[in-house]
């Protein structure tokens, strides 16, 4: 199977990035494919802020189950703090 279809694939950290403004949105996901199949809210709020689409990139970096399961949270929470996506402080995170 093709390597970056695997990948999207898979479980993974994912960022939406701005070109200039940096960081917009962090999350993680079991099932990126699933994930972005019928949009994102990070994406619709980039369109309602009137952000070009040639601005905003999308970041997946694979996780294996190991990872998933014992870093994802952590890791999520530890980029979230660090970096202050305006689009993850709109609503707090569930737990």
């Amino acid at each position: 199977m093709n390597q970056a279809l695997v990948q999207t694939l898979s479980a993974s950290i994912y960022a939406v990035r701005h070109r200039e403004l940096g960081l917009l949105y962090v999350g993680k996901t079991r099932y990126s494919r699933e994930r972005f199949r019928d949009g994102h809210k990070a994406l619709l709020w980039s369109w309602l802020d009137l952000y070009t689409p040639e601005d905003i990139r999308l970041l997946l970096y694979p996780l294996d189950f190991v990872q998933l399961q014992t870093l994802s949270s952590s890791l999520e929470a530890i980029i979230i703090a660090a970096a202050q996506p305006p689009y993850n402080a709109r609503y707090p995170a569930r737990d």
